[in-house]
């Protein structure tokens, strides 16, 4: 009798804590929704300002440069909001942006928006993995962290999808109004229904503690964790990845495969569906195959990665691909490319105790947004010099593959000293 009582007990809380993921997952559903849907529109921006391609580029840079400047500040802000509050002040603030967007006269303006914007956001990811951690069982993490990550995934496909669908309709001012309401919804929604749940016990048996120690004392102890630093790098490789395509994808289907704005947004919400179904997917291969070994899960999707950008320039941008196909290997783009992030915030949260989840979530975004702020400028750039984006996808396929690479060897250095599961040790 008490072992059947133990076990519904256990499947309530395994219930409630499931619920609470979902929970937090319309944070991202929210945010991605409008970013995603916005640069979806870009054919429609681009026309409406007559801009060029590495113009467009600049929003995603304007956008995440914020981000990049605040991100450890915000890993400290969001450890002491804590997740609900963290949560429900993002979102709220980038439904306010997202509306100025919809009424700004000039696409400078915009770029200064987007700033704005990526300040918001940048309290949303570290709530997210703060309240991940705090929940999920140490076997289930990557897989948790897949779900709710995966969340991006969903909101970047209906963004991607229904946004240029509406903007062609009504205009991409209109469809941005769409948006910003349902942020505003999904935020009303966190506030009203998310509830803490008891954290569960790391390995060590102890949770988030109260701090004493300054930002800068917890930064210099995080550092000295050689291997912490190596999985960084792979920070940079899906920053690379994610921001190039999302901030050219739909003009690359436009502009050098000449397909329709519509069906170039549906290629970016298939890219994004991908990455709905590879965050989970890559965390469960990473718990069961691999098991729970996070350098090769990183490190074949690094790969796996730069084989894929590299087949967009050799061989989708220069042969005659039907329609499905092109939407086929767009899915597995995003299904690799979006793969990575669970991982990866999942590795860099196991190698901390819980107090510290937020400021190095903060540490561990600095180096995807910093690619993400260089990289779709050049990219765009490149594109405009050459007259078309093949050389964009094969570069940037080359630059993934060396610094995937240099991760393998690094962190094959690292991976079994001292340091790699304790920061103090080592020099």
């Amino acid at each position: 009798m008490f072992t059947r009582m133990k076990d519904i007990s256990k499947k309530a809380a395994d219930r409630k804590r499931l619920i609470a993921l979902a929970i937090i997952s319309t944070a991202y559903i929210a945010v991605f929704v409008n970013i995603q849907g916005f640069k979806a529109m870009l054919p429609l921006v681009q026309d409406e300002f007559l801009i060029s391609r590495a113009q467009v580029g600049l929003y995603s840079s304007f956008y995440f440069l914020s981000t990049v400047i605040i991100a450890v500040f915000s890993g400290r802000i969001a450890d002491h909001l804590g997740t609900k509050r963290g949560l429900v002040l993002g979102v709220g603030i980038v439904a306010i942006m997202i509306f100025l967007h919809s009424v700004s006269p000039y696409y400078g303006l915009i770029l200064i928006l987007a700033f704005i914007t990526g300040i918001a956001f940048s309290l949303i990811t570290p709530s997210v993995n703060k309240g991940v951690i705090e929940i999920s069982e140490p076997s289930k993490r990557s897989l948790s962290m897949g779900i709710v990550h995966g969340g991006g995934g969903l909101g970047g496909f209906l963004g991607a999808v229904m946004l240029p669908y509406f903007g062609e309709m009504f205009g991409w001012r209109t469809a941005l109004l769409f948006g910003s309401i349902f942020a505003i919804m999904a935020a009303l929604f966190i506030l009203r229904f998310y509830q803490q749940t008891a954290a569960v016990e790391d390995e060590t048996g102890s949770s988030a503690g109260a701090r004493s120690t300054t930002l800068k004392e917890d930064l210099a102890y995080l550092l000295q964790n050689r291997y912490l630093v190596s999985v960084f790098s792979m920070g940079a490789v899906f920053g690379m990845g994610i921001s190039s395509v999302t901030g050219h994808f739909p003009l690359y289907l436009a502009r050098d495969l000449g397909t329709t704005a519509a069906f170039a947004g549906l290629g970016l919400g298939v890219f994004h569906v991908g990455g709905i179904l590879g965050q989970p997917f890559w965390g469960l291969v990473n718990e069961r195959v691999f098991h729970g070994d996070r350098r090769k899960g990183l490190a074949l999707l690094g790969l796996l990665i730069a084989g894929l950008l590299l087949f967009f320039g050799l061989a989708v941008s220069r042969y005659n691909f039907s329609s499905y196909t092109i939407l086929f290997f767009s899915f597995l783009l995003g299904f690799c490319t979006m793969g990575i992030i669970a991982i990866y915030f999942t590795a860099v949260s196991e190698l901390v105790s819980k107090k510290y989840v937020g400021v190095v979530t903060g540490l561990a975004l600095i180096f995807p947004r910093t690619s993400t702020v260089v990289t779709p400028p050049l990219f765009g750039l490149i594109a405009d010099i050459s007259g078309t984006y093949a050389l964009s996808w094969v570069i940037l396929g080359a630059t993934v593959l060396v610094m995937t690479l240099g991760f393998i060897y690094y962190s094959g250095r690292y991976s079994g000293s001292p340091s790699a599961n304790d920061p103090t040790a080592g020099g």
